[in-house]
């Protein structure tokens, strides 16, 4: 995660429903970028997977940040939801709590 460019990246899918604020913070950590300047985002996480940038964000959300559970997955190509997806379900799967 960081300082990674995500030019040219777009929608490639999304995070599995329901997916909480809290679990995507203790995936992927604190979001890299805040609030977008039209508005249309108020979290960015950026990273590499398998060399592939990829992107998560809550897009055009109307809850409030902590509340959303409607994570965009951003990148280049497809593939980029299928890994994001599998890394973040077995990272998740790993805390005994849940």
């Amino acid at each position: 995660m960081g300082s990674v460019s995500h030019d040219g990246a777009g929608c490639q899918g999304y995070l599995p429903e329901g997916t909480r604020h809290d679990d995507v913070i203790r995936v992927f950590g604190e979001p890299q970028l805040g609030k977008s300047l039209d508005g249309k985002i108020k979290a960015e996480w950026i990273g590499r997977i398998n060399g592939l940038v990829f992107t998560i964000y809550d897009y055009k959300s109307e809850v409030d940040l902590e509340k959303n559970t409607d994570w965009h997955i951003g990148g280049k190509k497809k593939i980029v939801e299928v890994l994001v997806n599998a890394y973040f379900n077995f990272q998740k799967n790993l805390d005994p709590n849940r």
